[in-house]
């Protein structure tokens, strides 16, 4: 039975394909959904204290510091906003929801989170990388697959559908579960 269901939410994406799915399984099979960010420096979006001017030893100026600080805390904001108000959406289509925001390594962060609430099924995104880029890179969802404590199921996001396949099925299968 699928009880606790943690989704594993990019707030840095505007697709809502998985949080889409994880609504749908939770309705179906009247589980709990755990939405949770985790805040990593391995984002492009992130937030850089570091601003080169082109000298040897660039200084940190208090105003620079600041600023940083104020993007920091925007970025953190975003995220919270992001997962109370789909969190609250949750709830208002009778799905028992919680969130959780937390920073570091993703991978790492999202099975430990799982270990932690006993999660019975991981619902996660893939960017899709291949080849010299996910070596490179990495890959969470390859992390989470092998490492997680339950069982994880890794949903293509809309973008990422194929373009062989005719616009009815990719509608198909970029609606939530029925």
């Amino acid at each position: 039975m699928l009880n606790k269901i943690l989704v594993a939410i990019d707030i840095t994406d505007e697709d809502k394909t998985i949080y889409n799915r994880a609504l749908s399984l939770a309705q179906i099979t009247g589980g709990k959904l755990m939405l949770l960010n985790i805040i990593s420096s391995d984002k492009d979006n992130y937030p850089n204290p570091f601003i080169y001017s082109g000298y040897e030893y660039d200084l940190m100026d208090e105003s620079l510091v600041t600023i940083y600080q104020q993007q920091w805390e925007k970025f953190k904001q975003k995220g919270l906003d992001t997962l109370r108000s789909l969190t609250e959406e949750a709830k208002t289509a009778g799905v028992e929801a919680e969130y959780s925001q937390d920073f570091g390594n993703p991978g790492h962060n999202i099975c430990k989170t799982a270990d932690d609430w006993s999660a019975d099924l991981i619902l996660i995104g893939s960017r899709g990388l291949t080849g010299v880029k996910e070596m490179f890179l990495g890959s969470v969802s390859n992390y989470v697959t092998h490492h997680a404590p339950c069982s994880v199921l890794i949903v293509r996001e809309s973008n990422n559908l194929s373009p062989d396949l005719p616009q009815q099925e990719q509608q198909k299968s970029a609606s939530p579960i029925s």
